[in-house]
């Protein structure tokens, strides 16, 4: 009888113990942990999608073949700066814009097999284009969105002081000029700084096409005319996101 009465009593001290702690409790608390909550995004997406974008860039310039009235035995496409202005517009993981890119002036020169006042072939050549580019989004990995691209466009080729060593030294200042397809292929990663700021880091191959060394060359007389130029590109640059 001692040993059931005992087991009641405790069983009642449990029960009031259990009791006591639950009116302690502040009203309401006595429920779940609720589920832990997702950390908000450092920076939300805007609205709107549309950006503009400013680049500067250093092509490293490349000539594909230069004819003229000797074999060219070397050539080079001197490097030069760039520099890009833009808009675009993104909508989730794809992007599409314009652009207009201008190549500094930089000098073509071509050695032939002439025994003499080598190179035969100079002149100074800038760049202007207007492109079309697409583009996709690869996520964003601890704010970093990585990126390829392509795009179509025209390029304006323009030719200045031009001089060919086989006429006597004779320099052409009137030059020339060509507007020709262009088409490009990007790489790169872009990091938001701010919400309405990225910084862009990229690579880009563009091809600018042909360009004579003064208006008729490589049709109607012997001067030469410069073929495939294309520039490989680093550029640094960013974008102003509207929201």
């Amino acid at each position: 009888m001692i040993k059931v009465r005992a087991l009641i009593v405790g069983g009642i001290g449990a029960f009031a113990f259990v009791a006591g702690a639950h009116a302690a409790d502040p009203p309401g608390t006595w429920r779940p942990a609720p589920a832990y909550d997702k950390p908000e995004p450092r920076y939300r997406e805007l609205l709107s999608g549309w950006y503009l974008r400013g680049d500067i860039g250093y092509r490293w310039n490349n000539v594909g073949s230069t004819s003229g009235s000797a074999p060219v035995t070397t050539q080079k496409y001197d490097n030069a700066v760039s520099g890009t202005l833009g808009f675009g517009y993104k909508y989730q993981w794809f992007r599409a814009e314009m652009t207009l890119d201008y190549g500094a002036p930089s000098k073509i020169s071509a050695t032939t097999t002439a025994l003499s006042a080598q190179p035969q072939y100079t002149a100074n050549v800038r760049a202007f284009s207007a492109m079309v580019n697409a583009y996709v989004d690869f996520g964003t990995w601890v704010g970093f969105t990585p990126y390829i691209g392509a795009g179509v466009g025209a390029t304006q080729l323009k030719s200045v002081n031009y001089v060919d060593t086989s006429t006597p030294l004779v320099t052409l200042h009137e030059g020339s000029q060509s507007v020709n397809f262009s088409w490009a292929w990007m790489a790169g990663i872009a990091f938001q700084v701010q919400p309405n700021w990225m910084v862009d880091v990229g690579y880009r191959h563009l091809s600018l096409g042909n360009i004579p060394g003064y208006q008729g060359a490589g049709s109607t007389n012997n001067g030469a005319l410069f073929k495939n130029l294309t520039a490989q590109e680093a550029r640094l640059g960013i974008r102003f996101l509207f929201d």
